[in-house]
């Protein structure tokens, strides 16, 4: 049955209002008619009690007898073909069976879910289009969907069409908000009984750490559901180490193998199987991750080999593995690079390193507790153009002098082609992985950005000028010490491209500029696509160097000269072919921040020692230098060697995990000439080197396991390594990132629990903290083969089971179970808003009772105007003879007053102005008061006999 509810019911003590207004009404005085008085105060009661239940949030709350069914179809592997046709032809024979009124929705999961149906009451059901990620099952995310698809006014049903067979998400959680909401769960089990055979490799253990020379035992757990013959394989990186033939019975196989282990870093061993009788392909493999310990590996970074070679056989002599190897076949990959303890960056600029090497490196140390040192030159720090990269980030020093008393002055001069070649609109590189299309942009125009980009990165100590040229050179924006950028764009905004092209004119140009400016560091930066006239201009760009002045060019377009990389090198810059347009202003900041970080020290100098790091231990001192780049210490950094001013030339700090060096002199013939002869060098290399390598030990040990779903991570401590902090950090191939806090477990031995990543190759890197101090660090791998929806047996009817009680609901056969009534579901619509209409309505009756006086009268004189305009033909109203009567006596005292007060004519010989002052009105005469005696009583009697208390005494009245 319907009936009335509030949402805030406490709000119904307010009905006392209109209690106490009826009490104050009833007690006090009354100065109506009975009949408005009681009017009047129904109404404002009627009011009062609405405004109160409009507060109170009243509803009407009535039965609903529609249904809503959704249905939850698992879309994951783990459903066979077979069983979903036959959870499709469930829905489809439910649909048919829907009573008219009732609704239905669709929602297809795996890890996980999609609407492929909105609540419909249509009974078809088209072909399900809708594809999940199916290498997980993740029932929570379906159930969760599902209930918002629900509309309110209706009764709700869950059917789950699933095995049960969960790897993602807790449905037992969702379960019980569906419980709370009165949502019952039916089941329909897809659990099939394995009629396929399925053989598969359920786990591969291996030692998480072994010594170089060793052996190791790798374990494999193989699982077949029937007997049957099979080949076991062992692979490494190389190929196939061992091969077995066994007999598998049904049931899980132990398969054993010993290997002798050598190198060191990483190495995975794979497990496949390979069985006569098999339905799925996916889980044919599993691998391990086992991490060789032996001495020291380190990477050297060189582009030219000879640079690195005295520091490789110095570390050599100290049992320190190092390679050589150049820039673009430096690792490219977090994990290939952790095969190193340690990465040196020998003399290399930063634009010869891979991109992907350049991403990987503050991982490298951040995460994986791993080593980076950059050795000076001139191609090295600011110089080599490692100013704002990742590079910088990890090192202890920046890459310029910000110091302003130090940092030389710099004066630069862009020189811009603005021919009319430059009027072309540039084309997108289809190296870059897009199409070919025009763009809308010039060249001048991306030319003219470039240089405002560029003028940002300048301090207000430093010198910046434009020169452009077409068939003559312009000075475009003269040398200025401190310009702003909006200067700059003021001077070039209005430079267009028209003529031929002339180099010389503008070099010459840009040559008298910088010759009037008084700067410590003179750069040069062109940009051109060569073609013009006046040479290859190489006598110039040999004056210009000769001054000290540097000149950088940048190709601009595919089509350039080639000329002009000799131009670059005779001015002692760099060159940039700039194939796309669009990458000039990128390579114009590069420029500058290099020519800003250009900062190289030559002269003949002592370092000082500044602080004591095992670096030094057992050295007292240390041979002279000949120069170094120029930099700046960061606050957190520890300065080790200096020069007497303190300018930084060892400096060494800790960055999350790992730690950082920078030796701001080389390793080569030059600067660092007597420190290649001297004794000590050998030991300095390998302590320096060593300072940087992880600190692992013996007593330190961390174990990985995946099982199926789930895995698990321990750390194992020395004796008296209690209560840590301990994260391991996990981190995927493509530099993915998770973090799992581990639980003190047991004394000096801590774990955690987790789901298991998608599959891949993960290294997992352990810290135990206490305060800010690392105290113990390990670093594990992990191989996820394959997701455990591919397991065998991974139906879980106890979950099915579980889901149906806690909800209440059932296991259902019969689709026309699905659209049976559930309890009685009631649908609320709140009233408070029409109740509000009505006493506003009500309002202004309740004035019209209190305040408008209304008499018969006004209605008879309603009646007597409404008479004029009645149409002819009509019946006339009789008029009432006492209102006639009262009448005729009003008009003959109004005439008897007008009378009665006229003034008396005044006699001849008297002034009239004198009259109206000294002979006053007449009194009344009795007529008159007669007259206004009988006037009265009319009125009197009229009053009585319309309000009703006329009595018989009328005749006392004449």
């Amino acid at each position: 049955m319907p009936y009335i509810s509030f949402i805030y019911p406490e709000a119904l003590w307010l009905l006392i209002i209109p209690v106490v207004m009826i009490a104050v009404a009833l007690l006090g005085p009354r100065r109506l008619s009975p009949m408005r008085f009681w009017g009047s105060l129904i109404v404002r009661t009627l009011i009062a009690v609405f405004l109160v239940f409009a507060f109170a949030g009243i509803q009407f709350v009535r039965p609903v007898d529609r249904l809503t069914t959704v249905f939850l179809l698992d879309g994951s592997d783990s459903m066979p073909a077979s069983t979903r046709a036959q959870a499709e032809a469930f829905i489809r024979a439910a649909l048919q069976e829907m009573p008219p009124d009732d609704q239905a929705a669709i929602v297809v999961f795996g890890g996980n879910a999609l609407v492929e149906r909105a609540p419909d009451s249509d009974r078809r059901l088209g072909r399900i289009t809708s594809i999940p990620i199916t290498n997980r099952t993740n029932i929570e995310a379906a159930i969760q969907l599902g209930m918002a698809l629900f509309p309110a006014d209706s009764q709700k049903r869950l059917v789950l069409l699933s095995d049960g067979g969960e790897n993602s998400g807790r449905a037992i959680d969702v379960a019980r908000l569906a419980a709370s909401r009165g949502i019952p769960i039916d089941i329909v089990d897809l659990t099939l009984v394995e009629t396929d055979a399925e053989a598969l490799v359920a786990s591969v253990e291996a030692p998480n750490s072994v010594r170089d020379g060793q052996e190791a035992l790798i374990v494999a757990t193989v699982e077949s559901t029937v007997a049957q013959r099979a080949t076991v394989r062992l692979i490494d990186d190389v190929g196939v180490v061992a091969e077995r033939e066994l007999d598998l019975r049904p049931g899980a196989t132990r398969v054993e193998f010993v290997v002798p282990i050598k190198g060191s870093g990483f190495q995975r061993y794979r497990v496949q199987v390979e069985a006569a009788q098999d339905g799925r392909v996916q889980n044919n493999e599993a691998a391990a991750l086992i991490r060789v310990q032996g001495p020291p590996r380190v990477l050297l970074v060189a582009r030219n080999a000879t640079d690195a070679r005295p520091l490789a056989t110095a570390l050599t002599a100290a049992d320190i593995v190092a390679e050589i190897i150049a820039p673009e076949a430096a690792p490219r990959s977090l994990a290939d690079l952790s095969t190193y303890d340690a990465l040196v960056l020998v003399n290399t600029p930063a634009r010869a390193l891979p991109v992907g090497l350049m991403q990987a490196i503050p991982g490298y140390v951040r995460d994986l507790g791993r080593g980076l040192l950059m050795i000076g030159g001139e191609e090295s720090f600011g110089v080599g153009g490692y100013g704002r990269t990742a590079v910088e980030e990890v090192l202890p020093v920046y890459m310029d002098v910000r110091n302003r008393e130090l940092r030389p002055d710099l004066a630069i001069v862009f020189v811009i082609d603005k021919s009319g070649s430059m009027d072309a609109c540039h084309c997108a590189n289809p190296d870059r992985g897009g199409p070919i299309t025009s763009s809308t942009e010039r060249k001048i125009d991306i030319a003219k950005d470039a240089v405002v980009q560029a003028t940002a990165l300048l301090s207000p100590q430093d010198t910046v000028g434009v020169v452009t040229f077409d068939g003559a050179a312009f000075p475009t924006f003269a040398a200025t010490r401190g310009a702003t950028v909006e200067q700059v764009i003021d001077a070039v905004s209005g430079v267009e491209p028209r003529g031929p092209t002339n180099i010389r004119a503008g070099l010459l140009r840009a040559e008298e500029m910088l010759q009037q400016v008084d700067a410590r560091i003179k750069h040069m930066i062109l940009l051109t696509d060569g073609w013009g006239s006046g040479g290859d201009q190489l006598d110039i760009a040999a004056r210009l160097r000769e001054q000290g002045i540097t000149l950088t060019v940048v190709a601009a377009g595919s089509g350039s000269a080639t000329y002009l990389q000799q131009l670059a090198a005779e001015g002692g810059g760099r060159y940039y072919p700039a194939a796309d347009m669009a990458d000039v202003p990128q390579i114009f900041v590069q420029e500058t921040i290099t020519a800003i970080g250009n900062y190289i020290v030559e002269q003949p100098f002592v370092p000082v020692r500044y602080s004591n790091s095992p670096i030094l231990a057992g050295i007292n001192a240390v041979p002279p230098l000949y120069g170094y780049n120029g930099s700046t210490l960061k606050d957190t950094a520890q300065l080790i060697l200096a020069t007497e001013d303190q300018q930084p030339i060892l400096a060494t700090w800790q960055y999350g995990l790992g730690r950082s060096a920078a030796w701001l002199s080389d390793t080569k013939g030059k600067w660092a000439r007597d420190w290649l002869t001297w004794d000590g060098f050998p030991r300095f290399a390998a302590q320096l080197v060593g300072d940087l390598t992880p600190r692992g030990g013996s007593d330190v040990r961390a174990e990985v396991t995946v099982a199926g779903g789930e895995t698990v991570v321990r750390l194992m401590t020395a004796a008296g390594q209690n209560d840590l902090t301990v994260t391991a950090t996990l981190i995927g191939g493509d530099g993915s990132r998770r973090e799992v806090r581990l639980t003190q477990v047991a004394p000096n031995q801590y774990q955690a629990r987790l789901e298991s990543p998608v599959p891949g190759t993960y290294l997992v890197q352990i810290a135990g903290t206490r305060g800010d101090r690392v105290v113990v660090q390990e670093t594990a791998g992990m191989v996820v083969p394959y997701s455990s929806e591919y397991r065998s047996a991974q139906a879980n009817p106890g979950l099915l089971a579980e889901l149906a009680n806690m909800t209440k609901g059932r296991f259902v056969e019969q689709p026309a179970e699905v659209f049976s009534r559930i309890n009685l579901v009631f649908s609320a619509q709140e009233i408070a808003l029409p109740l509000l209409l009505l006493a506003l309505i009500l309002l202004p009756i309740d004035i019209a009772l209190r305040r408008l006086m209304l008499r018969r009268s006004d209605f008879g004189a309603l009646g007597t105007l409404a008479g004029r305009f009645q149409p002819a033909g009509s019946v006339p109203v009789t008029p009432d003879p006492v209102l006639g009567r009262l009448r005729s006596v009003r008009d003959q005292a109004r005439r008897q007053m007008a009378g009665a007060q006229q003034p008396l004519t005044p006699p001849p010989s008297v002034p009239a102005s004198s009259t109206s002052s000294s002979h006053p009105v007449a009194p009344p005469t009795s007529a008159t008061e007669d007259a206004l005696a009988r006037l009265r009583a009319a009125k009197e009697r009229a009053r009585r006999r319309i309000t009703g208390d006329e009595n018989n005494g009328e005749g006392t009245t004449s």
